[in-house]
């Protein structure tokens, strides 16, 4: 199967899941896609987990997909699991990997969730009039959308650059940047986006405030930015090398 069939199954599982998404996510067999083959699974590497966690990003309260995703690369019976961490750390799983593991997949859905901000963002500033034209004319408005627009780029990049290679080998230095970048963006992303919609954003039949809370929680799971920054700045300085060297190692 090709990756774009591959994704395009998933976003239509995503699209159809009920009220109990779990029989159907079993029986998908897109749990066990990070489990070896000989097991049963597809064997797949971090790269081919980035646009599965980035898909799952962009729809509002999604289940815990990508959690149950990692926890099931030592509990195959893992379901429903809204933190991988314990589950591969008693696995023996380094517990340092495991959280660097898990903040990194928590990065791409991250950066999932505020490519959809702008998504909706665009969509209503085109649509929504004010004093006779669309709100997205205004220079103000152009400016916001325009910081937004560097913030989802700058999360997609960080995020995918975190995911890559073996689950298990996966780079702590690259899982703090990814994590500590995707909580900046979705913090501004955050922002402009109930800015730009002002009340209706924070009511109950509108999705925004759904995905903006789903953000600010993930920006606290398995660390937020202060204390990736710490462990960026610890892991910097113990290297020889300078800055730019390691920016470029990363």
């Amino acid at each position: 199967m090709s990756d774009d069939l591959f994704l395009d199954s998933f976003r239509k599982l995503l699209d159809g899941l009920g009220a109990d998404p779990w029989p159907e996510l079993s029986a998908s067999g897109f749990l066990d896609v990070l489990r070896p083959e000989a097991v049963g699974g597809a064997g797949l590497d971090l790269s081919g987990l980035f646009p599965l966690a980035f898909e799952t990003g962009r729809r509002a309260a999604p289940p815990a997909i990508v959690q149950t995703l990692l926890a099931r690369l030592v509990d195959p019976e893992a379901l429903d699991c809204a933190d991988a961490a314990p589950v591969l750390a008693a696995g023996g799983v380094p517990a340092e990997t495991a959280r660097a593991l898990c903040a990194a997949a928590d990065a791409a859905v991250m950066a999932g969730a505020v490519d959809a901000l702008q998504a909706m963002t665009l969509d209503y500033a085109s649509t929504r009039r004010q004093f006779g034209r669309e709100i997205s004319k205004f220079q103000a408005i152009q400016h916001q959308i325009a910081v937004m627009a560097e913030e989802v780029m700058a999360a997609r990049m960080a995020a995918e650059t975190a995911l890559m290679g073996a689950p298990l080998e996966v780079s702590v230095a690259a899982a703090a940047v990814a994590k500590l970048r995707c909580g900046e963006a979705a913090l501004v992303c955050s922002g402009v986006a109930h800015a730009v919609h002002g009340a209706i954003g924070v009511s109950a039949e509108h999705a925004l405030h759904r995905y903006t809370g789903a953000l600010h929680r993930l920006r606290l799971s398995h660390g937020g930015e202060a204390w990736w920054a710490r462990r960026l700045g610890e892991w910097t300085l113990s290297q020889r090398e300078d800055a730019a060297t390691l920016a470029r190692s990363l």
